[in-house]
């Protein structure tokens, strides 16, 4: 194949040079080795491309041929070498992204339409799903999750911290009562999202007693509901009731007690990391995936 390249390369060099001399040059090539791969060519495919004589070189009709649709065929080709080798310098084409049902829509979609509007030659495409599954299979650039296990196919790359809080709704605490003391959570009911919430709760010194498990659900905007209407105490990321604690629906509860946080990562292919598009992403949401943990706000982009 190399050589069928250089058979077709060194004969449209000639061509344009004039001559066999000219286009050995413009080759770095010797008359010798120029004129041995055009015979090669010649006699591959059967036909004479170029009449010789001592002054001049003429293309026969199958060379005037041959000529156009090799020299376009190889100058696409330069074009598409082009067109990949700038994905590795400025952003474009398509970005496909995975992330979870809830961070998608809430957290997300905002900031991928700020990264679009700065980056016009880049077309995102966001989906959501219960898990960000298997981007290899999916076919996904990058997949946005939550403590992602480490995959040896795949990079990892951490954006955000992802802080948690206690919180519960107005009406539930003028029913039942603040809890002042992390002691007095064993004297309310709890929300329970998913198995790891167990873990978290366990984690908190109640002085040897639990709280009631009044609800549990796998899903966290289920929990989320359920908190507003005033089922219980919930632990939530700040990033998904950050705009309940500020209308006021629901209420962080004793700031002292620590809350592990989760980790905010991107998931994405050894070679993906290489494409302008991705690493410029990744740094936008490395930049603003943020939470402001003193207000409870989400940063927005600038």
């Amino acid at each position: 194949m190399r050589d069928r390249f250089s058979e077709i390369q060194s004969f449209l060099k000639i061509v344009e040079a004039g001559s066999l001399s000219e286009g050995a040059r413009r080759l770095g090539l010797s008359l010798a080795a120029t004129s041995r791969r055009l015979t090669q060519l010649e006699t591959r495919l059967g036909v004479p491309l170029i009449r010789r004589n001592s002054r001049h070189l003429t293309l026969t009709d199958e060379g005037a041929i041959f000529f156009d649709k090799a020299g376009r065929a190889l100058a696409e080709l330069d074009d598409a070498e082009a067109a990949v080798m700038r994905t590795a310098t400025d952003a474009s084409g398509l970005l496909r992204v995975v992330t979870t049902i809830a961070f998608g829509r809430r957290r997300l979609a905002p900031l991928l339409h700020h990264y679009a509007m700065l980056h016009p030659e880049v077309e995102v495409h966001l989906e959501t799903a219960e898990q960000a599954g298997n981007i290899v299979e999916s076919g996904h650039d990058i997949a946005i999750c939550f403590d992602p296990q480490p995959d040896s196919t795949l990079i990892m790359k951490r954006l955000a911290d992802n802080p948690r809080v206690l919180c519960a709704s107005p009406t539930y605490l003028h029913r039942r009562g603040r809890p002042q003391h992390a002691t007095d959570l064993a004297d309310h009911d709890m929300i329970v999202v998913g198995s790891g919430a167990q873990d978290l709760w366990r984690g908190i010194d109640m002085g040897g007693a639990a709280p009631k498990r009044m609800l549990s659900t796998n899903d966290g905007e289920l929990a989320r509901l359920w908190a507003i209407d005033g089922a219980g105490v919930v632990i939530k990321s700040l990033w998904d009731v950050s705009e309940d604690l500020t209308a006021g629906r629901l209420e962080t509860l004793l700031p002292a007690v620590s809350l592990p946080a989760s980790r905010i990562a991107a998931l994405y292919l050894p070679a993906q990391g290489d494409t302008a598009k991705v690493r410029s992403c990744l740094g936008f949401l490395a930049k603003h995936l943020g939470v402001d943990s003193a207000n409870g706000r989400a940063l927005h982009a600038d």
